[in-house]
Order: C-alpha cells, then structure tokens, then sequence
C-alpha cells in the first residue's frame, strides 16, 4: 500500500523495513521522520473525526473502538479521502511506534 502527503509517496513495505531496521541510511531515515510527522498529523485528524467532544483527547483504544462503527470509519474516509486500510494502518502505526500518543 502507498500513502502519499504530496511530497513523499511512503511504501507501507519500506516503512515497516525502516523501522525494524537499527542501522539506517540517511533516506531510510528522512524518510521515517517525514513519514512519523505525517503519520501523527494524519492520527489527530482521524482521532478528531470520531471524537465528538473536540476539547477532550481520547486514547488510542477508544479511537480503534470508534472506528469499529460503519459510520464513524466511513466519515473518516470520506472526509479526509484515504481508504479504510490506510485508516488502520495509520492507527496501528501510531500505536506502536509514537511514543507521544496515548
């Protein structure tokens, strides 16, 4: 599966070989910075779309039980034009390996 934020176009594949990786190259690791901004930006934005109380952040387990409602996984995917797989993956990417959310 490929993400793209306009400028990077990020490989699911390769991203997943950066991060199990330990010694980098300088592309793998822009790469994984630039794609870890995107990924946490792209997490608020779908946390915000099934959270209906904006001022009050949820975890991660609520997100993932939000998005288990039809609705609530279809309007984050119409709203911010990615699919349901990228929805998920984007979740599980957050939850493993960005330490800032909750």
């Amino acid at each position: 599966m490929q993400l793209s934020d306009g400028t990077w176009t990020y490989d699911t594949d390769v991203i997943n070989a950066a991060v199990t990786n330990e010694c980098r190259d300088w592309y793998e690791r822009d790469m994984l910075n630039a794609f870890t901004r995107y990924a946490y930006y792209l997490y608020k934005q779908i946390r915000d779309c099934v959270n209906a109380r904006k001022c009050k952040h949820m975890t991660i387990e609520k997100v993932r039980e939000q998005l288990k409602n039809n609705n609530k996984l279809d309007f984050a995917c119409n709203l911010l034009s990615i699919s349901a797989e990228e929805i998920w993956y984007i979740v599980d990417f957050a939850d493993q390996h960005l330490k800032y959310v909750k």
